[in-house]
């Protein structure tokens, strides 16, 4: 009976800011700022922060757009992790079917993180609320993290200590399932290299030219056969910044290539890494020129924190999944239209690769579904998702779990402009509270019940012991 009361109030509290965090949302969406330039979206966030009585920290780990707001007083100090970075090349009319660009080659929201910001704010409020309404000690902070995509945010703030006293973290993501991520992610390195050579008429005086542009092809060739003798969970991929212009009579004198190496742990990333710059001083050597390189960004594994995964399994219960109405379903089918095709089997494949025999009770839920209505079953899993994210380095310093909701038709492809286009729909709104409501009860458990959070720290403290942290970013 006091659960469901204190599971009411919550809920009651979300709906009463129902509208001020839509708008919030909306307006982060509208700004679709990208990597460290999200000055507009972290202002707004901390000024509706600031207005509920959180005392706000800015130009966190020396990064511009990062803040923490806090407010209350003593033990625990739970935090929850916002985002509000964009993507670039995504942006799309809202609520369009069909790939109608605000801003031709503009940027957008296609990873949803206008409302993951969004939401871990609202519960952060609303916890603050709880807490003070009960008279119960306890401190909440909302960790503003920029640069999620591909700028290694909480890494940068980890390594400055932003996370060092927090006895646990709380986040989600928007996706198109109702779940709990209770599976690991890849680790990543990110770095460009760059290839300095003498530039000279291709024809006349190609003895004189040495071309960065031949490095970098060398380095892409070598990279490739590298393939071949790696662990399989090594992804090696690579984009060239910089071919060194257009001009086909000119010896190229500057090129630059891109390599973003995944494996299943950060360790592995850099070993791979370490024989990357092998090949990258070959090609040098046998195109007679110069190369630099730097690690741009990167992030770690995932250390899992099962009993926290399972409190916030239980409070997703309790609250249900993302409530659909007919004109959800609707839109829903006009912009599955524009998905690739065979997109449910790739969503139903990737379902069987991590639950495994579990799989068999969620396929048959979801197969045929426009939009996905149901939990999916608690699992936890040792393997990683294909996909990355720096939450997984504040996992180093503190547990973390994240939910995810239905913010989107059923298979909608993460990083597109499918995603742009449902960012403000009913049904995405609808899934920034549901995760707001998971978040902040999540969260009150672990301030007024000491045992779930011993529970979740001595978990933690168990993982932790003996392993060391591998930054992925150099001093």
């Amino acid at each position: 009976m006091q659960e469901m009361m204190k599971m009411n109030e919550i809920i009651s509290y979300i709906e009463a800011k129902k509208d001020e965090l839509i708008k919030i949302s909306d307006q982060i969406w509208d700004y679709a700022e990208l990597k460290n330039q999200e000055f507009k979206s972290a202002a707004l966030l901390s000024t509706a922060l600031a207005h509920e009585g959180f005392a706000i920290s800015e130009n966190v780990a020396g990064l511009k757009t990062a803040f923490v707001a806090e407010a209350g007083k003593g033990s625990p100090i739970i935090g929850f992790l916002g985002e509000y970075d964009a993507l670039p090349d995504l942006s799309q009319e809202a609520g369009e079917t069909t790939r109608k660009p605000v801003i031709q080659g503009g940027a957008g929201h296609g990873c949803g993180h206008h409302i993951l910001g969004t939401a871990a704010m609202g519960a952060a409020v609303v916890v603050k609320k709880y807490l003070e309404d009960h008279k119960i000690p306890g401190t909440i902070r909302f960790y503003g993290c920029p640069a999620e995509e591909g700028g290694s945010g909480k890494v940068i703030m980890g390594r400055a200590g932003s996370f060092d006293d927090v006895e646990a973290a709380i986040t989600w993501h928007p996706t198109d399932d109702n779940n709990i991520w209770s599976m690991n992610f890849l680790a990543t390195l990110f770095a460009t290299f760059h290839f300095e050579g003498i530039a000279a008429h291709s024809a006349s005086q190609g003895h004189l030219g040495r071309s960065a542009l031949e490095a970098v092809e060398l380095m892409n060739v070598g990279a490739n056969y590298l393939r071949a003798h790696v662990t399989r969970d090594v992804c090696i991929n690579y984009a060239v910044l910089d071919a060194g212009g257009i001009a086909p009579n000119t010896i190229q004198a500057e090129a630059t290539v891109a390599y973003l190496l995944r494996a299943n742990t950060q360790a592995e990333t850099q070993r791979v890494f370490e024989r990357l710059v092998d090949i990258a001083q070959g090609a040098a050597l046998m195109s007679g020129t110069k190369m630099s390189y730097h690690i741009d960004s990167g992030t770690s594994e995932l250390i899992p924190n099962r009993a926290l995964e399972r409190i916030m399994y239980d409070k997703f219960v309790q609250v249900g999944p993302v409530p659909i109405d007919e004109d959800d379903i609707a839109f829903a089918k006009e912009i599955r239209k524009s998905f690739p095709k065979n997109a449910e089997e790739s969503t139903i494949s990737i379902l069987k690769m991590l639950y495994g025999s579990v799989a068999d009770e969620i396929v048959p839920r979801i197969r045929g579904k426009l939009i996905n209505d149901c939990i999916y079953p608690y699992v936890p899993i040792e393997m990683a998702k294909y996909g990355s994210t720096d939450v997984c380095d504040v996992s180093w310093y503190t547990p973390v779990a994240q939910v995810t909701t239905a913010c989107y038709a059923k298979d909608t492809p993460g990083h597109s402009w499918q995603e742009t286009a449902q960012g403000k729909t009913n049904l995405c709104h609808k899934g920034m509270l549901t995760a707001a409501k998971v978040m902040a009860l999540t969260g009150i458990e672990l301030v007024v019940n000491p045992a779930s959070l011993k529970a979740v720290r001595d978990e933690y403290c168990q993982k932790r012991q003996g392993r060391d942290y591998v930054c992925p970013l150099p001093e």
